[in-house]
């Protein structure tokens, strides 16, 4: 990112921090600058709603737009993000999407109107996306796998805090030095996670490969989307004329069906179908969504309520820094209360229940500046439980190389379940409101449809925990199952159902295997490489740096036959070699780290799209049929593959 080197390609940590047993954590630590910023943004500007009101003399149902657009932008733009980072590197990409994102930040403080205001949002959402749909990705694959969920949740914990500053800054700033000062608060944060992104996040270690991106898509995503949130925002009170709303509500239907034809029968869709055919991880999708709806809700409802008069801001930010604060400290500290032999759904369902709980009890009681405290706090440690379990039922569901992909989905889940928490409290507040005499929405009574409408989203998020966690127990029922059990080193195999598969799918395997090497044989011979060259430098290009030792024990090979392998490759201009030691090169050769050459990186290049052509041939000979079970049994498939490696190691 910095210094002569391109400025296309991710830069190596130093040795120093990459050697270090913390490096996992630093790594951690620098996507929390991106959680922190991002959540700081999406609670600070909440805040302002009221003041924006007063400076463009506009209605809530107008102001809305200025968090809308980013929301829809981010919706919109989560996906390509994230395959993009899995393709070109995920510490590119969130590194320059921090200086967008920035850059973007500093002038919304400058725009000189509402409508200016909302397409500089769409700017900042695109550096948003950038960062979003890649943190979940840099966070799984750089912890180790048992700390997986705590990692998720130190994550969750620097949300919390942004969530939990920005109420509190948002209203000071807003009530001194007024509410432009609130998006030059992202540019020394920006700034400072440059420098710590270019020395503290590793490099990719494994890339998939570039496909065609769905752009109609994305641009039916946005149609169908923004046409509903519109027909939204005029039964919220957004004046506009009746024959408009109802070619909106048109569109938006029109749109929606066809968004989801096109998602179907694409190959390169944007949402990834066969991953959403998954049922854990379509149901924790959806959980997802109602979480998050939960959790920004209350920021909307909140100010509306008790964020006018004189010092409402400040006043009103303090109040709401109870919900995030709960958040964070159940983010954090939630694995060291609950019982560790508690999974993720029950964690979720734990989580959903007290949330929705606590929503219930607010519809029967008072909207008061102490009861709104002990409200948000408990509804804040409910979803601090939920959110973090939920991620990593999602996350847990796919290989590395495509973390990115289901990191975006995450957060374009995520960004949905903002978009309606915005979207529908206004208009629970619009409804509460009709017949009621006095300013805003002061009344409790008027916010009483609100709190109805975030109980019934929470009492789904703890149903889909629930349903969740019978999936899992019932996904075997009336199929054959193998079960691997470790036990004091031995294995020991426990048959469930009528029929032992293990010998049929070992065969099966094999089969794969032999018919996988066949093809990387015919896939390209013009190289002249063998198939454990083209695997060695395969194995190079996921791991830019490794040591030849590091070489051996991945490809499980005698480090004898991983020196020949090299020296020809080297030889043939395929390899680099960079010597460890003093400034002179002349330190230990057990410290020679290896890199491929512009040669060495289009061979794999070529190799892999040409053994992925033959594959997609074979995929077209099988009847549709065959190729929905091989869609169907796609997250299995995986999750044997994760197995065998662990049983291998």
């Amino acid at each position: 990112m910095f210094g002569n080197r391109s400025i296309f390609r991710e830069q190596a940590r130093p040795a120093v921090i990459r050697e270090s047993r913390r490096a996992p954590w630093l790594a951690v630590s620098v996507v929390c600058f991106g959680a922190f910023m991002g959540q700081l943004d999406a609670s600070i500007v909440t805040i302002t709603f009221p003041a924006m009101e007063h400076t463009f003399r506009a209605s809530v149902a107008e102001v809305q737009w200025v968090s809308l657009v980013y929301l829809l932008g981010l919706i919109a733009m989560l996906a390509p993000a994230g395959r993009l980072g899995d393709a070109a590197g995920r510490k590119l990409v969130y590194l320059y999407g921090f200086a967008v994102f920035t850059v973007a930040s500093a002038a919304c403080g400058l725009a000189p109107s509402l409508g200016v205001l909302v397409g500089l949002r769409l700017l900042q959402a695109a550096g948003a996306a950038m960062l979003q749909s890649n943190s979940v990705a840099l966070v799984t694959t750089s912890a180790p796998k048992h700390r997986m969920r705590f990692a998720l949740g130190v994550q969750a914990g620097a949300q919390s805090v942004g969530l939990a500053l920005g109420p509190t800054l948002g209203g000071l700033l807003t009530s001194t030095v007024g509410w432009r000062a609130v998006y030059w608060v992202n540019v020394p944060v920006g700034v400072a996670a440059l420098v710590a992104g270019r020395y503290l996040l590793p490099r990719t270690r494994q890339f998939s490969p570039r496909e065609k991106f769905d752009w109609p898509g994305t641009l039916l995503l946005v149609a169908w989307t923004s046409a509903l949130l519109l027909v939204l925002s005029v039964a919220s009170g957004l004046a506009l004329p009746a024959g408009l709303t109802a070619l909106l509500a048109a569109i938006g239907v029109a749109g929606g069906i066809a968004f989801v034809r096109r998602e179907i029968r694409a190959r390169h869709p944007l949402i990834p179908v066969w991953l959403l055919r998954s049922a854990p991880v379509a149901f924790a999708l959806i959980g997802a969504a109602c979480g998050y709806l939960t959790l920004f809700g209350p920021l909307i409802l909140i100010p509306q309520l008790l964020g006018h008069g004189p010092g409402g801001e400040a006043r009103t930010g303090l109040l709401l820094s109870a919900l995030p604060i709960g958040f964070g400290v159940a983010a954090l500290f939630g694995d060291a209360v609950l019982p560790k032999t508690w999974g993720d759904r029950p964690r979720g369902f734990t989580g959903a229940a007290l949330t929705c709980a606590v929503m219930c009890s607010a519809i029967f009681t008072p909207v008061t500046q102490p009861t709104v405290v002990a409200q948000l706090a408990l509804a804040g440690l409910g979803l601090g439980i939920f959110v973090p379990a939920n991620n990593t039922v999602i996350m847990r569901a796919a290989a590395d190389s495509s973390a990115s992909l289901l990191g975006g989905l995450v957060n374009m889940a995520r960004g949905i379940g903002t978009t309606l928490g915005i979207s529908l409290m206004a208009l629970a507040l619009h409804v509460g409101s009709r017949g009621k005499s006095g300013h805003g929405y002061a009344e409790s009574a008027q916010a009483r449809p609100a709190f109805i409408l975030l109980a019934v989203v929470s009492a789904v998020a703890a149903a889909i925990a629930l349903a969740s966690r019978a999936q899992g127990r019932l996904s075997g029922s009336g199929r054959r199952i193998r079960q691997v059990h470790i036990a004091e080193g031995n294995l020991a195999q426990e048959v469930v159902g009528q029929e032992q598969i293990g010998p049929e799918m070992a065969d099966i395997v094999s089969r794969l295997r032999r018919a996988m090497r066949r093809a990387a044989r015919a896939a390209d011979p013009a190289l002249g490489l063998s198939v454990a060259q083209l695997e060695l430098l395969s194995c190079m290009a996921e791991h830019p740096g490794v040591r030849p030792s590091q070489l051996a024990r991945l490809l499980r090979l005698a480090p004898s036959s991983v020196a020949t392998l090299l020296n020809g490759l080297q030889s043939a201009g395929f390899v680099r070699r960079t010597p460890g030691g003093d400034a002179g090169g002349a330190g230990d050769r057990r410290t020679v780290s290896l890199d491929l050459s512009e040669e060495g990186a289009a061979a794999v290049t070529r190799w892999h799209r040409v053994n992925e052509d033959i594959i997609q041939a074979a995929l077209a000979t099988l009847p549709e049929r065959d190729q929905a079970a091989l869609r169907d049994a796609a997250p299995a498939l995986r999750e044997l593959t994760v197995s065998i490696d662990a049983l291998a190691d």
